[in-house]
């Protein structure tokens, strides 16, 4: 009998505490605050250097087109297609890396979108046909990289907000300064130990990014006591007044 009542009361000391954070969590609200500064220029260094190393890579396609062309013996079009799928898809694939960073962070998705784009670029040497290097390095490498780059942007709004024009500028300047310094890096590549093998190394330049997404380090929810606004309270108090000016408010 003692036992009985003891559980009784442990059961209604659960549900009492239970219902006392319940009603806790709806006095307060859980919200990320921008450091705008401190480890946020980590993060903006690491989503810059990815900028540098994506568009960099993908305009240095040129320094390697015409050695694709006479290998395969295909036409210009056919060629310059590979690169036109992978900027397509590097693109299209935005809506779908927002909705995978939105479930599972950009990190993960960062750092699962650098090793898809550098080992499609890595396989890509071994295409029998230009087709296959259309699907490789233009269709699975593009849509890694778009997996990579979106985290990229949307890493910095989490990190900055009075400063968020400035990051965000910094960060797309990378595209610039990689469309300026890894084409002439890539033409000695390729000239140096050929196209094959320097497909491969610029794979693995592409997958540096990987390590950039390490330093995405997403911020820790805090919890602020939720406040009302006086225009509300001033809202909600008319309403009362004119509710009582009326009869049938004294009628229920």
């Amino acid at each position: 009998m003692a036992n009985e009542v003891k559980s009784k009361f442990e059961k209604e000391e659960i549900e009492i505490e239970k219902s006392s954070k319940l009603e806790d969590d709806e006095e307060y609200d859980y919200i990320t605050v921008p450091p705008d500064g401190g480890y946020g220029w980590i993060v903006l260094l690491a989503c810059f250097l990815i900028n540098l190393i994506i568009d960099g890579f993908v305009y240095s396609f040129g320094a390697v087109s015409n050695d694709i062309k006479s290998f395969y013996k295909t036409t210009e079009w056919a060629t310059s297609l590979v690169v036109s799928l992978a900027c397509g898809f590097y693109l299209l694939s935005a809506p779908v890396a927002s909705a995978l960073c939105n479930k599972w962070g950009c990190r993960r998705i960062g750092i699962i979108g650098s090793c898809i784009a550098a080992g499609a670029v890595a396989v890509s040497v071994r295409s029998p046909n230009i087709v296959c290097m259309w699907l490789s390095f233009g269709f699975i490498g593009g849509i890694g990289m778009g997996l990579v780059y979106l985290p990229s942007i949307v890493m910095v709004g989490y990190y900055f907000e009075e400063k968020r024009a400035i990051a965000t500028g910094i960060v797309t300047a990378g595209t610039g300064i990689g469309c300026i310094a890894l084409p002439p890096l890539a033409t000695f590549i390729f000239d140096t130990f050929g196209w094959k093998i320097g497909l491969f190394i610029m794979s693995l330049i592409l997958l540096c990014c990987a390590f950039c997404c390490i330093f995405m380090r997403p911020l820790q929810p805090i919890r602020k006591r939720r406040i009302i606004a006086s225009a509300d309270i001033y809202i909600a108090a008319i309403y009362w007044g004119s509710c009582q000016n009326t009869s049938s408010f004294f009628l229920h």
